[in-house]
Order: C-alpha cells, then sequence, then structure tokens
C-alpha cells in the first residue's frame, strides 16, 4: 500500500488547491466591492438628477412626471419612500444595496440605482464603448 498512499495524498493536495482557488475569486469580489464607492443616483428620463453618497443616510426628494418622489438613503441601502404612482410600483420595490438591481419608477419617468465606482471600471468601460 505505500505507493497508494502517496497517490491519496497528492490527490488531497489537488483538492485543497482547487478549492482554495475555487474561494479566492469570492473573496477577491467581495473584497471589491467593499473598496468601491457607492453613490445612488437618481434619473428622470435618462437624464442624471441626484446623485448621493450611499453611507449618508438621508431622504431625498425629486420631481418626477407625477410629482414628488422620495428616495431614501439609510444603511447603505436605498429605497422609493413615497411616490405617486398609481399602485405604488415603485415603492412596493422595497430597499435594493445591489448595484445590479435599479428601482424603476416608470409613471413617473424616475429610476434610482446605485453605481459602484471604481477607477478601473471607468476605464474598461470606456474600451468598451
Amino acid at each position: 500500500g505505500g505507493s497508494m498512499n502517496k497517490a491519496d495524498k497528492v490527490f488531497i493536495l489537488i483538492v485543497a488547491v482547487c478549492a482554495c482557488l475555487l474561494y479566492v475569486p469570492l473573496l477577491w469580489s467581495a473584497y471589491q466591492d467593499a473598496g468601491k464607492e457607492k453613490e445612488v443616483v437618481v434619473s428622470y428620463k435618462d437624464q442624471e438628477i441626484l446623485r448621493k453618497d450611499l453611507k449618508i443616510n438621508d431622504v431625498y426628494t425629486v420631481k418626477g412626471t407625477l410629482g414628488d418622489v422620495q428616495v431614501e438613503v439609510k444603511d447603505k441601502r436605498v429605497r422609493v419612500e413615497k411616490e405617486n404612482s398609481p399602485y405604488h410600483l415603485c415603492s412596493i420595490q422595497g430597499w435594493v444595496e445591489d448595484a445590479n438591481r435599479p428601482i424603476v419608477c416608470l409613471p413617473n419617468n424616475i429610476v434610482v440605482q446605485i453605481e459602484a465606482n471604481d477607477a478601473d471600471e471607468d476605464a474598461v468601460d470606456t474600451v468598451i464603448q
């Protein structure tokens, strides 16, 4: 059994290394997100009308097609607190802390989204366009 044992050890080592390699990107992306300055960006008909730091707790009022829309920032999350759209489609979307999930307020033509800013990322975006 000596040779068998050595193969087992090599196999275990390979599995351990693979596990680490799989884990590193997760840590890396979490680290990268943590390093980014997140901002709340509110757009009206594709025009940016408000940009605020996600770390600052506050309530902002912006003008939508049907009247005022209140955007609340709290604990690095954002939500539409009050708006005049039928069925309150935007406020029921609740809290968002994810940069990939905008709150779309169609009747008011308002879009609230979180942007994670990172110098390198901007450079990549310019290349793509």
